[in-house]
């Protein structure tokens, strides 16, 4: 990119929305793709801004089939930016990959429009999101959803967002899934500088999210829960089932935010899996869709068999070099060492499959 300033793909009624992705999850934003443009309103136009982490050439060429007249999509190379900072700390850590930092150039980069919309890929759209883009921000930096912690009253989550983050009250932490950016609020750079110097900290359990809970402290507008709706939580927690604020985010459900491991490509038997299923049918990432995962099935089932193998082994190699002496316990103490490490791998298989 040959300067870092987009602007808007179209004159008028130009909705800007942004993914931020690398090549192992594009199947899964296909779908939501494919689930804007099955609800687009033909008097608007689409303008899909595509943050890239190393996407490869044959999956630009499937996106391609989504352009159409009023639907445009580009990609964008974020790294650029980056080039000043201090790469170490946009290292991909745990389940979040390096493209999830991206979102905090949006405001930097697309300083030409007035509002954008970043979603994560595991959503699914049920709107036209016109609705949405007309919402008066007023003076706020953005318009956000709250989390589901703030029904779930989780204590670990509840201790880190007032112990780590300094937000008191944790029924006022958002959702970073799907995110309104009122650009003309926000100075990009300074955003950006502040967002990295978050980054610093010792402890951010659940990362970027954390960081713009404490930018946006006080600087967001709650959007009703029916733009970031977090389909597990009545799931985990049936108990809420006649909460008033879920139950009408789930009746008039304009955005499904497929949060935690138990997504709809891995566990088509949960609830809302098959309105995601229904879009993930009419992209072109349908088949490798299910290879992958039944690919990843299969290899998990085999890490599962080799993980009791391994399991029993360790117990009888544990035992073993704890009541015998001299050379046998030598030769016991190492293959405990080799089992247990062995047992290691298969969970770092295993936990890697999961995510």
């Amino acid at each position: 990119m040959k300067k870092q300033f987009i602007t808007p793909a179209f004159d008028k009624n130009n909705l800007a929305i942004v993914f931020a992705t690398d090549k192992n999850y594009v199947p899964y934003m296909a779908v939501a793709m494919q689930s804007i443009l099955s609800n687009a309103d033909s008097k608007y136009n689409y303008d899909i801004l595509i943050f890239d982490d190393g996407i490869d050439d044959y999956q630009k060429e499937l996106l391609a089939s989504y352009e159409r007249k009023n639907f445009s999509v580009r990609y964008i190379d974020v790294k650029p930016l980056m080039k000043d900072m201090d790469t170490s700390l946009f290292k991909a850590r745990g389940i979040w990959s390096t493209a999830t930092f991206y979102r905090l150039f949006i405001p930097q980069i697309l300083k030409g429009y007035d509002k954008v919309l970043y979603l994560d890929c595991d959503v699914l759209v049920k709107d036209s999101l016109v609705e949405l883009f007309r919402v008066d921000l007023k003076n706020k930096q953005a318009g956000c959803v709250y989390d589901e912690v703030r029904y779930t009253s989780k204590f670990d989550r509840v201790r880190d967002i007032s112990k780590y983050l300094g937000i008191k009250d944790y029924k006022k932490y958002f959702n970073a899934g799907v995110l309104l950016f009122n650009i003309e609020e926000i100075d990009g750079k300074k955003f950006a500088k502040d967002f990295v110097k978050e980054l610093h900290r010792p402890y951010l359990p659940f990362l970027d999210q954390d960081i713009l809970n404490i930018l946006w402290k006080d600087k967001f507008l709650p959007l009703n829960g029916k733009w970031n709706y977090q389909y597990y939580v009545m799931i985990e927690h049936p108990d809420l089932k006649d909460n008033e604020e879920l139950v009408g985010a789930l009746e008039n459900r304009k955005i499904i935010h497929y949060v935690t491991q138990n997504k709809p490509w891995t566990s088509p038997e949960l609830p809302l899996a098959y309105e995601w299923w229904s879009e993930a049918r009419k992209t072109p990432f349908y088949e490798e869709i299910i290879y992958k995962n039944t690919k990843t099935s299969n290899l998990l089932l085999k890490n599962l068999l080799k993980y009791n193998r391994l399991f029993g082994k360790y117990v009888m190699y544990k035992i073993g070099k704890n009541i015998t002496f001299g050379k046998l316990r030598n030769k016991l103490e190492q293959k405990f060492a080799q089992i247990k490490k062995q047992i290691k791998q298969v969970r770092s298989v295993y936990r890697a499959k999961c995510m």
